[in-house]
């Protein structure tokens, strides 16, 4: 099977930015977003502002990567 669809791609700046943006939000919700769900919701040491910045910075760094696919900077295929 031939993967000349990816040719070129793979070394891209904006693909590379993206899997790397991705990887940093997927620690982010597990490593913080999701303890300080648990916190929440079982009411240990609650703290609401700290959950809404981190849940954000979680929605950030997602909505970042969804433009970043949407965009692909220096696409030639015009899509």
């Amino acid at each position: 099977m031939h993967h000349r669809r990816f040719e070129g791609v793979m070394g891209d700046a904006w693909l590379i930015v993206s899997i790397v943006l991705t990887a940093l939000a997927a620690a982010v919700l597990g490593f913080f977003v999701l303890p300080a769900q648990r916190s929440a919701l079982w009411a240990e040491t609650a703290n609401p502002a700290r959950l809404g910045m981190l849940a954000g910075l979680f929605n950030l760094l997602r909505a970042i990567v969804v433009v970043l696919m949407i965009v692909r900077p220096g696409s030639t295929t015009g899509a």
